[in-house]
Parts: C-alpha cells; structure tokens; sequence
C-alpha cells in the first residue's frame, strides 16, 4: 500500500522506526501497524515518507488516537490533497498551499506551520470555524493535536523516527531481558542440545 519494495533492507528499516515511535510516543508497535493499514495507500504521498507518517500517527497516538482510529483520522486529514470546494475557498483566502510548484505534496508539518501562522490573531472560535470548513468535524482532535504539536515536539519526535536504525533489536532484548526470556533462551538452548544428540547418535 505504502508503495515500499518488500526487501531485507527496506522492511528492517521501517519495523526500526514503528519499534523507535512505540518507543518515543504513547502508542504500541501492533497499534501503528493497524494505523499504517488503515491510512493505506494515502500516505504513499507523504513528501517525508515512513519517517513523516510514524511522526504524524506518533503524535496523533499522544493526543489518544490510536490504532486504526489513527490511521483513519490522518487519511482524512491527507484529503486535503483534493479538498471540497468549501475547503478549497477557505484554504485560498487563507492562503494555504498543499503542493509545491513541481505539483508534489509539501511535507505535512510544513503545511500545518503555515495554517498556524495563517490562523495567528483569530479567536478561538474562528480558528475552529475555520478548521472544521477545512477538515472533517470528527478529526478536529487530531487536527488540534499536530496543529499544537508542529514545532519542538514535531522535530524531536522526527529525528528519533529518522535515527532508529536497530531500534528493533534493542526492543527485543529488552522484551526478553526478564524470567520468562531466559527460560525461553534456555529452552532454545536444550532444543538445540537435543537435535545434537540426536543427529551424533544418528
């Protein structure tokens, strides 16, 4: 869906960074996974990448969507990529600009900061008026949340995502750094002591 080839390389790399978003904002390796399928094919044109969509749903998780709950309050959110007239009209007099010249999508934090500064000096209840024109009134929450979200958070939680290289291995281990992991190594072990035996005897 996400338009990724399905090597070694690649699926390490981003198992790393679902293992180092799990790690880094409220939310659960299994939850992004639902999030991932449920925003699908949507988020192939993330100007960031898998760094840029385990950012967003990181964040979106800390506000307490989670899970395909997540996943589908961001596929919304990426509509705007073909917005309805009313939210084209309003991101017009707003000047909001989605794609770049070349006709690619701009990053999403990027665009947020810009519907920030945009909104600057309105009152509250405009700033909602004006979200709920250009996103569904259901996700405002999840708006609300990168909206607040897009500066230090955004950075930070991005930089750990694009440096997770063996964030996998490290979860793993420390998963397995208890009782019930050494027992399990030491059946591991045994196992491997048995066939041995066995095929020294054999």
């Amino acid at each position: 869906a996400l338009g990724i080839e399905a090597t070694q390389e690649n699926l390490t790399k981003f198992g790393d960074q679902l293992a180092k978003t799990a790690q880094k904002s409220n939310t659960s390796v299994s939850q992004l996974g639902e999030a991932v399928l449920t925003v699908g094919g949507t988020a192939k044109t993330l100007a960031g990448g898998t760094t840029e969509l385990n950012t967003l749903l990181g964040i979106i998780a800390d506000n307490g969507v989670k899970g395909a709950e997540g996943g589908t309050a961001l596929r919304i959110m990426l509509s705007l990529q073909a917005p309805t007239d009313m939210a084209a009209k309003k991101m017009k007099a707003l000047g909001l600009s989605v794609y770049t010249a070349e006709g690619k999508m701009r990053p999403m934090n990027d665009i947020l900061n810009d519907l920030n500064k945009s909104m600057d000096g309105m009152s509250d209840q405009k700033k909602q008026d004006a979200l709920s024109t250009i996103f569904n009134k259901n996700d405002l929450k999840s708006v609300n949340a990168l909206l607040a979200n897009s500066g230090d958070r955004y950075n930070e939680l991005s930089g750990y995502v694009e440096d997770s290289a063996g964030a996998m291995e490290n979860m793993a281990k420390t998963m397995n750094d208890n009782l019930t992991g050494r027992i399990t190594e030491f059946k591991s072990a045994t196992e491997g002591t048995g066939i041995a035996i066995y095929e020294a005897l054999g």
